[in-house]
């Protein structure tokens, strides 16, 4: 193989189109000292140090044409291109045979050096990327923000089950009671259902020692089940607990035993090992998963409250919804909307949608005729900025609030993450990203883009619809999908498709932000981050967003014009002029946090360079090089 090397540079180049969705844009140049023979594709993937996916980019040979021995591909992002350390697959022909792992934190617009080391030679990472990057219960590890510690370690012990003859096959969990809860049923047993929650068995040990269970109606239950979770509760003192569990230990060291993960508090688990020192012979320690009382990574969600785990048990769609009393309390949800800047048309419409599901939800409940699904899939209307993702994710959280989603999650998406790179991959990312949103809200961003006018492409994008009909069909599909983008290229969409737009009875329009209105989310920005701004600074920053408005570049960003501008704008010029001075007092408050007329000046100066707040252009169909 000829030498090859590998260079990034995180960049702000404003000439580079890119979906409606990024914020950031990492540029990746691969370089060989001869031209590769038959190389027909190389691909990208940087995965965040808890392998989750950051950005993909694609380049493909031109017909008739030799590969040149440099090429360039740009990966966007809807985060910032920043990690402690980040895990870079580089693919040759749709197969990973490079990988590196470095820290993401370089300048702007200055190259660093990638070293690539050959991908078998990185077993658990290339496991990682063939076997689990897209299995379905991927992401709820950043949903419940499990440590990258606590991830390589998994990652570490499938590998080693995946390729041992013979595995220890149970497992056992220890940590709170709900974080490890909902490890053992989300993640574990989902990873050795593939994710089939009537796969697996779930009980309470205490269920069993007490008589509750039967022992000859338990093993019963195993019958066609992959996996067999086991809550561990304080165990009582008494003999026929303890012939129960010998019993219990027994079973789990035959050879017909399903893999069985325990899981509970550190102290009961202590408690159960001591009780029944045979059962510690049942684990070592690649099966011993501890999750610390870390406040820095809570299972919980942005609100501090526990995340709802789905009982194995049962069928996800059995979940118990919330019960009627529940939807006369407050939404929070909804009380973010409505203190949401703008948008006064998409609120009321909004408001009259979900008064409409309640008021269905009633009649409902009463035996009275109604609608006969539950289907409320929705197309957001908008230019970018507008805060079509914003209100994506409070409509999760208001219809689980209505009880009409059993979780409330959004999942947001778009066309990379979607489509695939070869024949094939295409309809398991959707497959995998569908089991993802269930319970939820599945976002997805420039959902145009996933058809192409060319009549003569072989686009995967067309499968990605077909992969979503089934569930756009369903009567009760417990998820709610968002189709989100420009209208004129929306409606393109749906035309590309009989009976498509039927299968979305709600759609919403997001109109520009005026003046005024942008105005006020520039000073929500600021007073959130503990700045003040003089009157002559409040003076040139209203000018400046009057005249922007009122000769709008094409894919003018508005809220995300604004929060660029505040950002990338003033606040970085703001910083500029105060550490740069000679002197000045680290302790002055007053001089820290005061933006004065100079910095919305040179903010203004900034705004009409090339490095002003992107103007996001459409993101061309195909791929580019």
């Amino acid at each position: 193989m000829n030498n090859l090397t590998l260079r990034i540079m995180r960049s702000l180049d404003e000439s580079c189109s890119g979906p409606e969705y990024a914020c950031n844009l990492l540029v990746a140049e691969i370089a060989s000292d001869a031209p590769i023979a038959d190389t027909r594709e190389w691909s990208i993937r940087v995965y965040s140090e808890c392998y989750q996916l950051l950005g993909c980019g694609v380049w493909q040979k031109p017909n008739g044409r030799k590969p040149p021995r440099k090429i360039r591909l740009n990966l966007y992002s809807d985060s910032y291109w920043d990690e402690p350390l980040c895990h870079l697959f580089l693919y040759c022909n749709g197969q990973p045979r490079w990988y590196a792992s470095f820290p993401l934190t370089a300048n702007y617009e200055r190259w660093t050096g990638v070293e690539l080391e050959a991908a078998t030679d990185h077993p658990e990472q290339l496991f990682f990327v063939n076997h689990l990057s897209y299995q379905g219960w991927w992401c709820r590890l950043k949903q419940e923000r499990v440590s990258p510690a606590i991830i390589g370690n998994l990652i570490e012990q499938l590998y080693h089950r995946a390729t041992t003859p013979n595995p220890m096959p149970h497992w056992v969990v220890s940590g709170t009671e709900s974080r490890a809860a909902t490890f053992a049923t989300d993640i574990l047993a989902a990873s050795l259902t593939d994710n089939t929650p009537k796969a697996c068995c779930r009980f309470s040990l205490n269920d069993l020692l007490t008589g509750r269970v039967g022992w000859s109606r338990l093993k019963e239950s195993f019958e066609g089940k992959k996996a067999v979770v086991i809550q561990v509760e304080r165990i009582g003192d008494d003999d026929s607990a303890e012939n129960m569990l010998d019993l219990l230990a027994d079973w789990l060291r035959s050879p017909r035993a399903l893999p069985c993960i325990f899981y509970g508090t550190e102290r009961n688990i202590d408690l159960l090992l001591q009780y029944i020192p045979a059962l510690g012979d049942l684990f070592d320690d690649r099966s011993k998963i501890e999750l610390p009382n870390d406040p820095e990574v809570p299972m919980c969600n942005d609100d501090n409250e526990p995340v709802a785990s789905y009982p194995f048990a049962t069928d996800r769609h059995s979940t118990p919804l919330p019960n009627k009393g529940s939807v006369d309390t407050p939404c929070v949800a909804i009380e973010k909307l409505e203190k949401l800047i703008g948008l006064s048309r998409l609120k009321s419409d909004m408001r009259d949608a979900w008064l409409m599901a309640r008021f269905a939800r009633e009649r409902r409940q009463l035996g009275l005729a109604t609608e006969s699904d539950d289907r409320y899939h929705m197309i957001f209307y908008g230019n970018p900025g507008t805060g079509k993702t914003t209100v994506a994710r409070l409509v999760g959280e208001i219809y689980h609030h209505l009880g009409l989603l059993s979780n409330g999650h959004t999942v947001e998406t778009c066309r990379s993450q979607l489509v695939g790179e070869f024949i094939g991959q295409t309809e398991q990312r959707t497959q995998a990203i569908l089991e993802q949103a269930r319970g939820g809200v599945l976002f997805i961003d420039e959902a145009y883009t996933l058809v192409s006018h060319n009549r003569e492409s072989n686009d995967f994008g067309k499968e990605v619809i077909h992969a979503l009909l089934p569930v756009l069909s369903e009567p009760h599909p417990d998820m709610i999908i968002v189709l989100a983008g420009y209208e004129e290229k929306m409606q393109t969409l749906l035309r590309s498709n009989p009976g498509l737009k039927e299968r979305f009875p709600l759609q919403f329009h997001f109109e520009d932000y005026s003046a005024d209105e942008l105005h006020a989310i520039a000073c929500q920005l600021l007073h959130e981050r503990e700045f003040v701004l003089t009157r002559e600074a409040d003076q040139r920053l209203t000018r400046i967003i009057g005249r922007t408005v009122a000769h709008p570049d094409t894919g003018f960003g508005n809220g995300r014009w604004v929060h660029n501008l505040v950002e990338q704008g003033i606040v970085k010029n703001m910083a500029r002029r105060i550490m740069t001075m000679n002197s000045h007092d680290c302790t002055d408050r007053a001089l820290l946090s005061t933006i004065v007329a100079a910095d919305i000046d040179r903010a203004e100066e900034w705004l009409s360079s090339s490095s002003g707040p992107r103007t996001i252009l459409p993101m061309p169909i195909g791929f580019r090089a």
